[in-house]
């Protein structure tokens, strides 16, 4: 992630330290009185150590927006940072703001990183772009906020699936096949590794293919071998299908989703055959694959980024209103 521009603006109390600093700097001139010229040097003091500890709270601090993620269209989800602090001192009170939603972290100790989930809600399919994303302190007084703007690289950018639209074609008219052979207990012939799902048994865990170290939401992830059991429906979600070819793309890629959520509801095996390749899993298995598949398909949506203009003060307003009103030359009447 590369750095933009740096931004320093004084807060409400750091505006009120400001004026008393100044209406006390005033009365010791006028007064001559030596304790205020103590207390304004003391607290012209304050503000200047207060400036490079700001310097010092946020320097080499890096912030990273985890790659890999996939959002759902119209649909909010958490967009995870992941902050890294290699000083040997600890970090304190860092805000990261996107948009206009702002979440702190306290404290990041010497050496250490965080993850931070930050709300988006993207509004298409695709790559949108994410709003304003900044970081920044106002440690130790608050009295002046000194942050970065962040500009996320193009590999790390999310993806966006589509959102799942009514199911007018269900998986069964997408293509439903039942597996034949196998036995029930999970004997049968084996189709291959998946993730294990919530609350399954331990049993079928490739535990030599374990990858002991945690992801990036903190959870273990346990490759479990898939076998063919008697009667276990298999679903195939294609796009070139027959009873697709008359839709446009948006609308073929929502129904592909809402019958891939129906296969997940009901814990079908599943194929979703794209353009792009491939994917073959069962209940969450390989889902986002799928879904990377799904938001990836060209043609992208065009994001139109409405222009917004910060309002006029009210006196503006009102002057520009009665100019308005004036009588203009060569404007009859």
């Amino acid at each position: 992630m590369s750095r933009k521009r740096r931004e320093v603006r004084l807060s409400r109390p750091g505006k009120v330290f400001v004026g008393l600093t100044l209406a006390l700097g005033f009365s010791a001139v006028n007064t001559g009185n030596n304790v205020l010229f103590l207390l304004v040097s003391m607290m012209l003091a304050i503000m200047v150590l207060s400036g490079f500890v700001a310097i010092g709270n946020l320097w080499r601090v890096h912030a990273a927006v985890l790659p890999g993620q996939i959002f759902t269209a119209g649909e909010q989800g958490d967009l995870l940072l992941r902050i890294y602090n290699p000083r040997p001192w600890p970090l304190w009170l860092l805000e990261l703001r996107l948009g206009d939603v702002q979440r702190t972290l306290t404290r990041v100790g010497a050496r250490q990183q965080a993850l931070v989930a930050l709300p988006w809600h993207p509004p298409l399919r695709g790559q949108p772009p994410l709003p304003p994303l900044r970081m920044g302190s106002a440690f130790p007084f608050a009295f002046v906020w000194r942050g970065l703007h962040l500009t996320v690289e193009s590999a790390d950018q999310p993806w966006v699936a589509p959102t799942a639209g009514e199911p007018s074609l269900l998986p069964a008219d997408l293509g439903q096949q039942e597996a034949e052979g196998g036995e029930p207990g999970g004997s049968g012939d084996l189709l291959w590794v998946r993730e294990r799902l919530p609350g399954e048994g331990l049993g079928a865990v490739v535990w030599r293919r374990v990858d002991w170290s945690l992801g990036a939401q903190g959870e273990l992830r346990l490759p479990t071998r898939e076998r063919e059991e008697a009667g276990q429906r298999r679903i195939l979600l294609d796009w070139e299908d027959a009873a697709l070819q008359h839709w446009p793309v948006e609308q073929r890629l929502q129904i592909l989703r809402a019958a891939l959520d129906i296969a997940l509801e009901r814990g079908w095996a599943w194929q979703l055959r794209m353009p792009g390749g491939m994917i073959t899993g069962r209940g969450r298995s390989g889902l986002d694959q799928a879904l990377l598949l799904l938001a990836q398909q060209p043609p992208l949506p065009i994001f139109r980024e409405v222009e917004q203009r910060a309002p006029l003060p009210l006196g503006l307003r009102m002057a520009g209103q009665w100019l308005r009103r004036l009588p203009h030359p060569g404007r009859g009447g």
